[in-house]
């Protein structure tokens, strides 16, 4: 008779709202920052905004694979997609200074970054990272 998997071995069973909202702005934010990267480095005159849009492509690809590490319960790679989404953010802001974007679009990144760097932060995300390390 197979053995059935415990609740505390799935990281989907009682994954709290927190780390779900958290993975799908930082996931929504990745396709944006992508996306921003993709049309900057298609568009851009000056060779500074090309090789910035050459780093929002790769930052936001690697946000959507830590986003997915840290849905699985993994904290270090959420705690690491806080890290980028920050340096994101920071680097995103400096485009928009130098007028390399659109304001819309970038703010709505920005918004979504922090917010998902917020929610993975919460106190029930935390207690939920280190109930799955203990077990």
């Amino acid at each position: 008779m197979p053995a059935t998997p415990s609740p505390q071995s799935s990281p989907a069973v009682g994954r709290p709202r927190t780390v779900t909202i958290a993975f799908w702005c930082w996931v929504v934010a990745a396709v944006l920052t992508a996306a921003q990267g993709l049309w900057l480095a298609t568009h851009a005159v000056p060779l500074f905004f090309l090789l910035a849009g050459v780093l929002l492509v790769v930052m936001g690809l690697a946000q959507a694979c830590l986003a997915g590490q840290a849905r699985k319960g993994q904290k270090r790679f959420g705690f690491a997609a806080v890290g980028l989404a920050l340096a994101s953010v920071a680097i995103l802001a400096l485009l928009l200074l130098f007028g390399g974007g659109g304001v819309l679009t970038v703010a709505v990144i920005m918004i979504l970054l922090i917010t998902g760097s917020a929610m993975n932060q919460r106190p029930t995300s935390q207690e939920w990272y280190d109930g799955l390390a203990g077990a």
